[in-house]
């Protein structure tokens, strides 16, 4: 029997032994592996990354142009996400291939499957250490929290389907690298939130990206745009926590 969560992993094609290792992990916990190619940025076409990126709007919103690899990186969530809208299902684990995941997670995926569709995002993967603005119990040791500050980490995050259809509808164009856009929640009206402790760690082969790697800037707008994203994000991040602080994922 199919478990009832669909796991979509992100792969390159060319990147058939990272696939093969996460296929092994995702099989040995009685998971089905849906994968979904990654889009390598430096193969789009300038009408391709023309449909997908927004200069104009990257200008304006974050502080430094994205790289090929970054917009790739994004292509290959969009490309779930859009995948995810227009199937049944009503949530998905998403990965990308350089994750290792942890024994109780099928535990997890059911108990979430089980809250109230009051949620859209749970990160399964961040920092060792997290700011917490509110709790709430799952199973045993685990909890769903709310962030002071989300992690931009994206290897693995569970999304319901209509998280998919918000994203989808409402960041293409693009204009950040989709690590530092999911942070800005409120942006989508995405009820994000997390479970700690974290049941996906990262693995060695995240520390060489198989995408790209960021470019280095730097001068004196690149530092006085960087320092406005983060006062947008602070300030964001704050007052919509404050405005959500009643919401809860598990209808308690």
């Amino acid at each position: 029997m199919s478990h009832p969560c669909p796991v979509y992993l992100i792969n390159l094609p060319r990147d058939h032994e990272r696939g093969e290792q996460m296929r092994q992990q995702i099989s040995a916990l009685g998971l089905e592996t849906r994968r979904v190619d990654a889009v390598y940025g430096k193969d789009l076409q300038p009408h391709e990354r023309d449909a997908l990126y927004s200069p104009a709007l990257n200008l304006a919103r974050f502080h430094k142009p994205m790289s090929p690899g970054e917009i790739g990186c994004y292509a290959s969530h969009l490309r779930v996400w859009e995948t995810m809208r227009d199937d049944a299902a009503p949530m998905a684990l998403v990965l990308e291939d350089d994750v290792a995941l942890g024994p109780e997670l099928p535990a997890l995926l059911a108990a979430v499957a089980q809250l109230p569709p009051q949620w859209d995002m749970i990160k399964l993967v961040g920092r060792d250490r997290e700011r917490v603005w509110r709790s709430w119990p799952l199973l045993e040791r685990w909890r769903v929290v709310r962030y002071r500050r989300a992690p931009s980490l994206t290897g693995a995050y569970l999304l319901s389907r209509e998280g998919a259809a918000k994203l989808a509808a409402a960041r293409k164009p693009f204009y950040r690298p989709v690590d530092v856009d999911l942070r800005f929640w409120w942006e989508t009206d995405l009820r994000l939130y997390g479970m700690l402790p974290y049941p996906i760690q990262l693995a060695e082969a995240s520390f060489v990206s198989s995408i790209g790697q960021r470019e280095q800037v730097g001068g004196f707008m690149y530092r006085w745009r960087k320092f406005r994203s983060q006062v947008m994000y602070s300030w964001g991040s704050l007052t919509s926590n404050f405005r959500t602080r009643h919401d809860t994922p598990t209808g308690h």
